[in-house]
């Protein structure tokens, strides 16, 4: 005979089974490795702890974070020629494009899946809610890309 605790425990499992199977049948749920296999280098200052965070948010989805200490971020970003609307407290190189600050893999997936003839896309300074950011999300995420103009590139 099957206790009553390991029948709620088994009913427990199930249900939470079932939820998983509903969204990854719909789309909405991917096991959270939405950047499997995907090589990313980082470059933030020494003291900069969301930065670290963002990078262990990259890895949790799959990607391969390399993460690379700057002194002079502002330089290594000039150099790069990133608009100074558009800086952020990191910068990463991903599949020879530019993403500036705490990116949304959603954001990342849009860029790599459309390929468009930009340097690179950012979202600017470090909003509270944004990936490896403290606190809710305040507003809409605009992002933009940039080249030799800058353009909104999504919003989420």
């Amino acid at each position: 005979m099957v206790s009553r605790r390991t029948f709620i425990a088994f009913a427990l499992v199930s249900s939470v089974l079932a939820v998983i199977s509903i969204y990854m049948a719909i789309g909405m749920w991917s096991g959270g490795r939405d950047l499997d296999g995907l090589s990313i280098a980082l470059y933030k200052s020494p003291q900069c702890e969301c930065c670290t965070k963002y990078a262990g948010y990259l890895s949790s989805l799959g990607a391969e974070v390399e993460v690379g200490i700057i002194d002079d971020i502002d330089g290594l970003m000039d150099k790069l020629g990133i608009p100074v609307e558009l800086r952020s407290c990191h910068v990463s190189i991903i599949e020879g494009y530019i993403v500036v600050g705490h990116m949304p893999a959603e954001a990342i997936k849009k860029l790599l899946n459309e390929k468009p003839n930009i340097k690179g896309i950012s979202l600017p300074g470090m909003p509270p809610g944004s990936p490896g950011m403290p606190g809710p999300k305040e507003r809409p995420f605009v992002i933009y890309s940039f080249d030799d103009s800058i353009k909104v590139f999504t919003v989420l």
